[in-house]
């Protein structure tokens, strides 16, 4: 089985499949960390199965900076491990995983009297570039004053000095965590989204199955699995009381807002890094996609995690944070294009009134009585090296047998540079016009592009690029048959939000594909309408400003 099975038609096949088997391997949550553990289980050759409640990098996952970084400022905390880590795997991906993972400039500032000190700055990026073994993208490189106006010519130029140009890594974060789930599918795994634990049946005091309810289809089912494995996120708490009622709460939620400015209105030619002038909280401008993506908030929300939305005290920091520090090209909230919020899952603190922005990044591993492993603190950048290590632990506090090496370090995702090179050069020739088109399929999806531009050229082919035969739409159609897409959210939301950080042109794109999507999900026109609504009313909540409060 494999990606042809993929699919909400394919469901019944895979519930069953989930309840005829025993498996080595469960793991709760279709997040970044979940994805990483359940495909790095199925590449040392386990019988391995991941249920998500939701859709695949919905929570933190698709919420996130949206970055592959080495931790510059775990520095200044000491977590030297940690930063560590995060260079290694910043500069593994780059070179493992390039059509996902791309090296990217990023400039900070140096003022007189403000910030860090120059030799600081300097003794910081050689600390950095030590972290990752000096094997980064590119060396970092120190501006003068000019240099950095030409690059940043928005900034003040009051106290000036110059800059530091270094560089970590952008990644796509839903498509990174999707395309992960669908390799470990690929290589003979099952996975399942809209499928929430409900319980765990039990053999005295140890775990024996895990009971889970199918949200599309209505019922319930269950699985049986030797290591049942907890990396749900936001959500590891609700998990744990439902093994243990009585356990006390391992994680707090922290809550970190983004705004998406156009371009054109931000005075920048490249992505910078700066402190807060409110707070001195770092602060991002990273300059993709025709945006600049802007953030980020670091506030403790005592709330559930089901549905974060950005707040009007967010919105407010961000902008006077951003108005103070390019004062002379404000940035208001009519500039606003989009903007979004997600939770962090961070251990709890021993007090209660630490700033979430110093609390310790570092992961943890537990392992309960009933053998459920949870895990807590995955990140983008170091999810693949965590999956690694829970597996080996897993091996040796429960000796499980037959548990090959893992495999991650070296097996790219979703296909190695070769044989993508092989396809799109053969496309390309079929289809000249449509180059520019191929080579942005086989970066997001790997050696699959295949059979997109296949389909795409003979669209193009028969009706060129009118919206009668739009290419796009075998782009579409590869997607709901190929990557469990269940509702017009998890088409647009997951799969295909780099359509653009923008709600009309999201609800546009449901509305030109609605033929191909209503035929290629068995939905009804009545059916797409009642989603088509329900989409509508998630931008509205999740991705629209909040009101501005009045003031007395």
């Amino acid at each position: 089985m494999g990606l042809e099975l993929f699919n909400k038609q394919s469901r019944p096949q895979l519930f069953r499949r989930l309840h005829d088997e025993q498996f080595d391997v469960l793991v709760i949550g279709g997040g970044i960390t979940g994805a990483s553990i359940f495909r790095d289980a199925v590449l040392r050759g386990l019988r391995a199965a991941l249920v998500e409640a939701n859709d695949f990098g919905s929570g933190t996952s698709g919420r996130s900076s949206k970055l592959i970084h080495g931790g510059l400022r775990y520095l200044g905390s000491l977590q030297f491990r940690l930063a560590w880590e995060a260079s290694h795997e910043r500069n593994l991906h780059t070179a493992l995983n390039g059509r996902l993972v791309q090296p990217w400039p990023f400039l900070i500032p140096i003022y007189r009297g403000q910030g860090e000190s120059p030799v600081k700055v300097r003794a910081a990026m050689w600390l950095y570039e030590i972290m990752s073994g000096f094997k980064n993208t590119r060396f970092h490189q120190f501006l003068d004053r000019e240099e950095t106006q030409s690059m940043a010519p928005g900034l003040d130029a009051e106290g000036l000095k110059g800059g530091v140009l270094y560089y970590d890594a952008i990644v796509s974060d839903s498509r990174w965590t999707l395309e992960t789930v669908k390799d470990g599918v690929r290589n003979g795994g099952v996975a399942v989204n809209h499928a929430p634990v409900t319980g765990f049946s039990k053999i005295g005091d140890r775990i024996e199955s895990v009971v889970f309810h199918d949200q599309v289809g209505g019922t319930d089912h269950g699985t049986r699995a030797s290591v049942v494995i907890n990396a749900t996120g936001a959500w590891t708490d609700r998990i744990r009381k439902l093994d243990r009622p009585e356990a006390s709460d391992l994680i707090k939620l922290s809550k970190g807002t983004h705004l998406v400015f156009d371009e054109e209105d931000v005075p920048l030619n490249v992505s910078i890094v700066f402190n807060s002038p409110v707070d001195g909280r770092p602060l991002f401008l990273v300059k993709r996609d025709d945006c600049f993506l802007y953030g980020t908030t670091d506030d403790w929300e005592g709330t559930e995690p089901d549905a974060p939305a950005p707040g009007e005290a967010d919105v407010a920091y961000l902008l006077e944070s951003v108005r103070r520090f390019l004062p002379y090209s404000p940035l208001g909230r009519e500039n606003v294009r989009f903007c979004y919020s997600g939770y962090r899952a961070l251990l709890l603190p021993s007090t209660g009134d630490n700033d979430p922005s110093s609390v310790n990044r570092e992961d943890l591993v537990e392992i309960a009585s009933s053998g459920l492993v949870t895990v807590v603190g995955g990140k983008l950048t170091t999810s693949r090296s965590l999956a690694s290590r829970v597996l080996d632990q897993v091996v040796r506090k429960m000796g499980s047998d037959g548990w090959g090496p893992c495999r991650t370090h070296e097996v790219p995702v979703g296909g190695g540079n070769q044989e993508m090179t092989a396809g799109l050069r053969y496309w390309v020739r079929r289809c000249p016009r449509l180059t520019g088109y191929f080579q942005t399929l086989y970066q997001r999806y790997g050696v699959d592009a295949d059979r997109i531009c296949a389909e795409a050229t003979s669209i193009f082919s028969t009706n060129g690029a009118g919206s009668a035969g739009d290419p796009v739409h075998a782009e579409v159609r590869y997607i709901c048959r190929s990557e469990m897409v269940c509702t017009l959210q998890d088409l647009v939301e997951q799969r295909a939000a780099f359509l653009s950080w923008s709600n009309d042109m999201r609800l546009q794109r449901l509305r030109d594909s609605e033929r191909v999507i209503c035929d290629e999900l068995e939905i009804s026109e009545d059916e797409f309408q009642q989603q088509y609504r329900d989409y509508q009313r998630h931008l509205q909540r999740s991705h629209t400003l909040p009101e501005e409060s009045s003031t007395a």
